[in-house]
């Protein structure tokens, strides 16, 4: 069923009950995707309003997160309570972060004793970290429980929880013993203890972890909701795994726009101004370094007045530096964040990078030394060798570079995605342009 911002808003004029009801038939990534087509939060505001209570709030986490803001901004905290009210307690967490403190508090304290006993602990948690993805809803047994008495309470209180996976164990301090998957409740005796069938080594993850950590972890065991434990094994929430869609999602399109030096906020729901802020900071620091590789071109004007075919053979050196550089920078910066290169493993990684430069440097070389012969015949061979020895350098330069930026950057704990793609392109503008120049300026001229 299709609606378009303008049929919704004539809508909302003329027959408000009929959007009503034509806004409840749709799901909450729909109409999100409805308020992500209207030219301003105007127009999502008077469309938010005939959305339904029980889905604004699903509504509103499918919209960026500037977007969720302005739009939370504009409500009134007796609004805000009504959103949070019908989500879990991750998503209500979510809702309250992106508003003022003030505001939050305020619609905490509206809020029912049980539910404001789930979310404010989530909200002393870091947004990126286990305990700002994890929700307090769960079902969880002693370990000193019959199967029996387990299914009595699954069927009392399990149909509260969605996405029930999992039926989590605790002792009588309420620290995690082990997990039982919940199909394996039906191959079990009613008599049989849940002491004898649950897993104590189901993976679990420490609310302080960072949320790639918990990516990898999910990764790693295919598993569907992960227990999360405080400092001293309580077990404090879970995380499920359509959570850990969105942190995977999350983190591909930040270190995405990193590698261009773009803000990870940048996207085309904020104001032109913003953007063109955000964006323009990294464009003048890659003025800064274009303007420190011309410096290095005119070092060479003599030279390049004196053989105009390095004009035009120039630029090919430079590109090929940067584009076998950012190869290199893209496979590392990416095994970074999944997990694959490690400090353990740089070593063998920054090996093959260099192997693999070498290789596609002598190949382009020779390739490239040839076409500038056959090019430029009046300086023929010579011409073609100092090309091919600055290609060589070049793609050297760019592979060793593309690999130990990153992980330099890794050790001294900055993110290898945020400055990486700025200090690579400096490097083999101005390592292309010097050898091939240098070479040159020593056996053309």
């Amino acid at each position: 069923m299709e609606l378009s911002p303008q049929e919704a808003l004539i809508m909302a004029v003329d027959h408000p009950r009929t959007l009503r009801n034509r806004l409840t038939k749709l799901h909450a990534s729909e109409l999100g995707e409805l308020l992500l087509a209207c030219k301003d939060d105007d127009e999502r505001m008077t469309i938010l309003g005939h959305i339904p209570e029980a889905l604004r709030g699903d509504v509103l986490l499918e919209l960026p997160e500037g977007m969720q803001e302005d739009l939370l901004a504009s409500l009134a905290p007796s609004e805000i309570e009504e959103v949070v009210e019908h989500l879990d307690s991750d998503d209500a967490t979510d809702i309250l972060q992106a508003v003022d403190r003030e505001v939050a508090d305020e619609v905490i304290g509206r809020l029912e004793p049980e539910d404001r006993r789930e979310i404010e602990p989530l909200l002393e948690h870091d947004e990126e970290s286990a305990g700002g993805l994890m929700q307090a809803e769960l079902f969880k047994v002693r370990d000193d429980w019959e199967i029996q008495k387990v299914l009595e309470a699954l069927r009392r209180f399990g149909r509260e929880i969605e996405n029930l996976n999992y039926v989590y164990v605790v002792d009588d301090a309420d620290k995690l013993t082990g997990v039982i998957p919940l199909h394996q409740l039906l191959f079990c005796s009613p008599d049989d203890a849940v002491a004898q069938i649950l897993d104590p080594d189901f993976p679990q993850v420490h609310a302080g972890q960072d949320q790639e950590d918990v990516a990898r972890i999910f990764e790693k065991y295919d598993v569907l909701a992960l227990p999360v434990v405080d400092d001293d094994g309580i077990l404090v929430g879970r995380i499920t795994a359509d959570d850990i869609l969105d942190v995977v999602q999350e983190e591909a399109t930040e270190d995405m726009y990193r590698l261009a030096a773009l803000s990870d906020q940048d996207d085309l729901a904020e104001p032109v101004g913003i953007t063109a802020w955000r964006r323009g900071v990294w464009l003048a620091v890659n003025l800064g370094t274009a303007i420190l590789a011309s410096l290095v071109i005119s070092q060479f004007e003599a030279t390049i007045a004196q053989i105009v075919a390095l004009a035009v053979l120039m630029p090919i050196v430079a590109s090929m530096g940067g584009i076998a550089g950012t190869q290199t920078l893209t496979v590392i910066v990416r095994g970074i964040a999944l997990g694959r290169v490690t400090f353990e493993t740089e070593r063998r990684a920054l090996i093959k990078e260099v192997m693999v430069s070498v290789v596609t440097g002598l190949s382009f070389a020779v390739v490239m030394g040839l076409i500038a012969s056959l090019w430029f015949p009046v300086l023929g061979a010579k011409l073609g060798l100092v090309i091919a020895a600055a290609m060589m350098i070049n793609l050297l330069a760019a592979g060793l570079s593309g690999a130990l930026i990153p992980l330099t950057l890794q050790r001294i704990h900055i993110d290898p995605a945020l400055a990486s793609g700025t200090i690579l392109t400096t490097v083999t503008d101005v390592v292309g342009f010097f050898a091939f120049l240098g070479l040159a300026t020593i056996f053309l001229l």
